[in-house]
């Protein structure tokens, strides 16, 4: 598995990867309509816009046939939080979860950070979201929670913080998959 930095060509497979993941990873937490009715070509859009603006990291994990199964987005904070960056968006296919690549993403992201002088960081993530585990043992933080709505239905985010994100890069992989 390779991590490398998105390109501009990589829109329609990252929307594929966005929607699938969601679809996987948040059936039971997000309504059946809602994940029905994501739209791939809505999300190439998206992606589209922001490759081109390069605002922001994007970094996407491929398989040997170079096929994308995962993606971390972010850069500077969104919020009114005192941290310096965020993690805007996180999915991997849930073929290659818990087998340590999300954490091996992690890091490549806050080495991007660390480069341009990065060093705080926050990440929302659904409250009932079992994944959220893997940035607590990271060393992530709670430091707020929010109402979203999601379709027409409403849930809770938490927000996981870290003060220095080079904690995460002395982390041992084995302690975080």
């Amino acid at each position: 598995m390779n991590i490398r930095r998105a390109k501009i060509t990589d829109a329609a497979e990252i929307a594929k990867v966005h929607v699938k993941s969601w679809q996987q990873s948040y059936k039971g937490l997000v309504d059946d309509d809602y994940l029905s009715q994501m739209s791939v070509t809505e999300r190439e859009q998206r992606w589209s816009e922001w490759l081109v603006q390069k605002s922001h990291i994007v970094l996407v994990l491929e398989d040997e046939n170079h096929h994308l199964c995962g993606f971390i987005s972010g850069g500077s904070i969104r919020s009114q939080h005192q941290y310096e960056s965020e993690i805007y968006a996180f999915y991997l296919e849930k073929t290659v979860q818990q087998k340590g690549h999300g954490t091996r993403m992690l890091k490549a992201f806050c080495k991007e950070l660390t480069s341009i002088g990065k060093k705080s960081m926050i990440v929302w993530v659904l409250k009932e979201n079992p994944s959220k585990q893997a940035y607590i043992s990271t060393g992530g933080k709670k430091i707020d929670e929010e109402q979203i709505t999601i379709g027409k239905q409403h849930l809770f985010e938490e927000c996981f913080a870290w003060d220095d994100i080079t904690y995460i890069l002395t982390t041992s992989t084995e302690q975080t998959t």
